[in-house]
């Protein structure tokens, strides 16, 4: 394991005011320049990238005036993975005729809202690991639930579809199948971060991880389950990409969106199966073979079939009604 990559020294205080005037600087610069080439969005869109990343930097030049900066192996992965399936989506966009400034544009957006709607679930689920405040704070350190995703990603979604007037399901089909690449990503940084390790097991594999509380303590052998999860997601990713391109899972919008959801959904209760007894939480007391993360995903589920339901059904009548007004018009230019 290797939670920390290295650590930077502490900045001297005097040097804050300079570097953050030329942070400042350079935000508006990058802010203005990207205003004057891109006139037909809305000033909103176009600035929340480069002032995002401006503010962020300023926060950062804050912390490290304070204390030491480390750099966290987990955080870096975690970047990697969602700068590679920006990158992907992209390039997504770009095949299916829509500009991929869209998925740019909403990136940092997306990042800032799934990564906090993501820890606050896993703080909620999870909330005996954190003595104060401040842990709770320290994303870096590991901890995230991806079922936040499924609150935060929709509200940017949702926000992104209303200013750029495009369907919301559309915008998701878009992202959706390049996802399943920065989760692999974000899963090996679990593995170099030493968290989300499953039970004691006697395979060859089997890797010794720190102690959940205690990380001065290795527990014995075992599954190395976020190496299990990156391989399968990096083999849904693939699958993935052949989808969207297939008809059977693009006959309505959404429909990949759904499909993303329900891999996931299995890929996870999969993966709980050798985390149970670890880093898994039981459900119930009486029931000690069904985890927290499994019983969501069955009710998810649930919930993903009614919807695919409700949509392939509207898609189905809405190709019929197509087709009769064809025949109609076909059957009047014969008749005159």
């Amino acid at each position: 394991m290797r939670p920390i990559l290295f650590i930077i020294p502490t900045l001297p205080q005097g040097a804050f005011m300079p570097l953050a005037v030329v942070v400042a600087i350079i935000a508006i610069a990058a802010a203005g320049f990207l205003m004057a080439r891109s006139r037909e969005q809305s000033p909103v869109d176009t600035l929340l990238l480069p002032l995002g990343i401006g503010a962020a930097a300023e926060v950062l030049l804050w912390m490290w005036t304070r204390h030491s900066l480390s750099l966290h192996s987990y955080g870096l992965l975690l970047v990697i993975g969602f700068f590679a399936a920006t990158w992907s989506a992209a390039r997504e966009a770009k095949r299916r005729g829509y500009d991929p400034n869209l998925i740019l544009d909403m990136a940092l957006p997306m990042l800032i809202v799934t990564v906090i709607a993501c820890r606050v679930l896993y703080v909620m689920l999870a909330h005996n690991q954190f003595p104060s405040f401040w842990e709770m704070l320290r994303v870096w350190d590991g901890g995230l639930s991806f079922y936040g995703a499924f609150i935060g990603g929709p509200l940017v979604f949702a926000y992104f579809a209303w200013s750029r007037k495009i369907n919301v399901l559309v915008l998701s089909d878009l992202v959706t199948p390049s996802v399943f690449l920065g989760y692999a990503f974000g899963r090996i940084g679990c593995l170099l971060n030493g968290c989300c390790y499953g039970r004691v097991c006697a395979l060859p594999w089997a890797v010794q991880f720190p102690t959940e509380g205690n990380p001065s303590v290795l527990t014995p052998p075992s599954h190395p389950t976020q190496l299990y999860s990156a391989l399968i997601a990096l083999g849904l990713f693939f699958l993935m990409q052949r989808a969207k391109v297939s008809k059977r899972f693009t006959q309505f919008a959404g429909q990949l969106s759904l499909l993303f959801i329900t891999l996931y959904l299995l890929e996870r209760s999969f993966v709980e199966i050798f985390r149970l007894g670890a880093t898994a939480e039981v459900m119930f007391p009486g029931i000690p073979w069904l985890s927290q993360a499994q019983f969501a995903s069955a009710l998810i589920l649930v919930a993903v079939a009614i919807v695919w339901k409700v949509l392939s059904a509207q898609a189905s009548r809405n190709a019929n009604l197509q087709t009769a007004e064809i025949d109609h018009k076909n059957a009047v230019s014969r008749t005159s």
